[in-house]
C-alpha cells in the first residue's frame, strides 16, 4: 500500500488510567495515551493507512497488552472499537501497530469480499471470523470506514497505473504476550471526546485537546 506522509501535531488527551481485566480473553489492557497520529519515522507513532478527508482526525491511542499468565496467546484486536458521544457512533481501529518503532510492525489486515485480484487473494479469509460486529450499544450507530488497497494482477503485465478498491476490513488475530500497541481510528473533526471499548467493556474516557 502507497504511503504519503502526514503532518504530525501531538494532541494530548485527559484520562484517568487503570488497568481492565478481561478475564474471558484472559488478558489486562492499560490505556497510556493519545496523539494525532502521523508518519514520522522515530516517534512510534506511525500509520500505514491515510486520508485527505479535512473533517476526519485520525488519532493514534496507546495500550499495554498483558496476558494474565504471561504466557503467549491469540489476541483479537477487532473487539476495539471507539465511541463518540456528540455524533452517537462506533469506530473501529483502521490500522493498529506495536509501539516499538525500533521494530514495527502492523496487525495484518483482511477483506470482508472476495477480492477480484489476485493481490488481494491473500487478505480475504472467511475462516476468520470478525469479532467487532458481536458488539452493539443502544442508540450508536456503527460505522463503516472501507480500506483501499492497491489492486493489480501480478500474473499480468500492464502500463497503467494500479487500480485502488476499497474493502471494508478487520484484522487477523495474533499471539502475543505482552505488548504496546498503537491502535488508529478516525474521528470526526468535530469531535470533543470518545469512550474506548474492549468488545463491551469500558477501557477509557478520553477527552481530544
Amino acid at each position: 500500500m502507497k504511503t504519503i506522509a502526514l503532518l504530525l501535531t501531538l494532541l494530548c488527551a485527559t484520562v484517568v488510567e487503570a488497568q481492565v481485566e478481561i478475564q474471558e480473553d484472559n488478558l489486562t489492557i492499560e490505556y497510556e495515551n493519545t496523539n494525532k497520529a502521523g508518519q514520522i519515522v522515530g516517534l512510534g507513532n506511525i500509520t500505514n493507512v491515510y486520508s485527505k478527508s479535512k473533517t476526519w482526525v485520525q488519532y493514534s491511542i496507546k495500550v499495554r497488552i498483558e496476558m494474565i499468565d504471561n504466557k503467549k496467546r491469540p489476541f483479537d484486536p477487532n473487539k476495539f472499537s471507539l465511541i463518540e458521544p456528540q455524533n452517537k457512533i462506533r469506530l473501529r481501529p483502521i490500522d493498529i501497530a506495536n509501539a516499538n518503532y525500533m521494530n514495527q510492525w502492523h496487525l495484518f489486515r483482511l477483506i470482508k469480499d472476495k477480492p477480484s485480484y489476485k493481490s488481494l487473494e491473500e487478505r480475504y479469509k472467511p475462516d476468520i471470523k470478525d469479532t467487532y460486529v458481536d458488539y452493539e450499544f443502544e442508540g450508536i450507530e456503527n460505522v463503516i470506514i472501507p480500506v483501499s488497497y492497491d489492486a493489480y494482477d501480478k500474473y499480468k503485465i500492464s502500463i497503467k497505473e494500479p487500480k485502488k478498491v476499497a474493502h471494508e476490513s478487520y484484522f487477523e488475530p495474533r499471539n502475543i504476550k505482552n505488548q504496546n500497541l498503537n491502535l488508529y481510528f478516525f474521528v470526526p473533526e468535530s469531535a470533543k471526546s470518545a469512550t474506548l471499548y474492549y468488545g463491551n467493556q469500558k477501557i477509557a474516557e478520553i477527552d481530544f485537546k
